[in-house]
């Protein structure tokens, strides 16, 4: 029987009878009957591809399928699910993404974000299993060469540097290419992939 993990063969038994004509030392001919048992065990052949699905998480109408080795990590299925679906995964490589895989379950439940560390063979040897998985697009933005995720969709400059482990007494932030900080309790819009540059130079302590 084929599944998707391999092929599965029955346990077979067999009898095979056969007759020897053999002549003794006393010259005398004798049949002599022979039966040899065949035992064929239990077996599955795992195929080293596994059929997978991805979408990204909410918008389940972007699903696609793919097919990945049976040792790549969840990682690699984020990285070729988010190919797939067309979507930038943040931070891009080679820091690894802040971005989520989720599995999707029976009654299309969503799963906690899952070990991308895991192989995908590991995964699918702990139950609860699912060839369905879902791409979080966390809300991911970038202060100079630093990545953070961020909880709320505003947020105050103070906030931001906070988040950072940037010390407001000590750092301003500006937008890129801006000469004047922002103003470090008004709250901005913070976008998936939004960059901001913060500056060591104790305006906002100077307040």
């Amino acid at each position: 029987m084929e599944t998707q993990s391999g092929v599965r063969d029955e346990t077979v038994v067999a009898e095979i009878e056969e007759v020897l004509v053999v002549e003794n030392p006393d010259g005398q001919v004798q049949e002599v009957l022979v039966v040899e048992e065949v035992v064929v065990v239990d077996e599955v052949v795992k195929s080293s591809h596994v059929n997978i699905s991805a979408e990204i998480l909410g918008e389940p109408e972007t699903r696609r399928h793919f097919h990945v080795e049976r040792d790549a990590t969840l990682l690699e299925v984020l990285e070729e699910g988010a190919g797939k679906l067309g979507v930038e995964l943040l931070p891009p490589k080679p820091e690894t993404p802040l971005d989520h895989l989720r599995g999707i379950y029976e009654h299309h439940t969503v799963g906690e974000p899952l070990d991308l560390s895991l192989t995908v063979a590991e995964f699918l040897d702990q139950p609860p299993t699912t060839h369905h998985f879902a791409v979080e697009l966390v809300r991911a933005f970038r202060v100079n060469t630093r990545w953070r995720v961020a909880p709320t969709t505003e947020m105050t400059p103070v906030a931001i540097l906070s988040l950072f482990d940037l010390s407001p007494t000590e750092y301003s932030l500006y937008h890129p290419h801006e000469k004047e900080p922002l103003p470090p309790n008004a709250p901005v819009h913070v976008r998936r992939g939004e960059c901001f540059e913060a500056q060591r130079d104790g305006k906002y302590g100077r307040g």
